[in-house]
């Protein structure tokens, strides 16, 4: 588990999203059988920071996170290690080098 935490995150190259309301949807364009997955509350927030901050490591998310909502990182790092690895199986993020690669 020590290499998850830290990892390194960047949203994959053939993913189209978009904001809409407080919502994140995002679909993996290279399937033709994806659904476009609709991210809300924290999981958008993940996303966003994604978005901004990537490459991301998995421990600064969980930091991130703890932060944002005012709690400790033991609280919120197994529902962020789920959501990246649901992010990870729809092809919609991609664990990447420090360097972006």
């Amino acid at each position: 588990m020590g290499g998850e935490q830290t990892a390194q995150w960047r949203i994959a190259d053939a993913v189209a999203w978009t904001i809409s309301g407080n919502d994140v949807v995002a679909l993996d364009l290279e399937s033709s059988t994806a659904h476009p997955m609709t991210l809300q509350e924290t999981a958008a927030y993940i996303w966003e920071e994604i978005a901004v901050n990537s490459p991301i490591s998995t421990n600064s998310l969980v930091t991130n996170v703890a932060d944002a909502y005012e709690v400790g990182e033991e609280i919120v790092r197994d529902d962020v290690l789920a959501l990246l690895d649901e992010l990870r199986d729809r092809h919609l993020i991609r664990r990447t080098t420090s360097a972006g690669i």
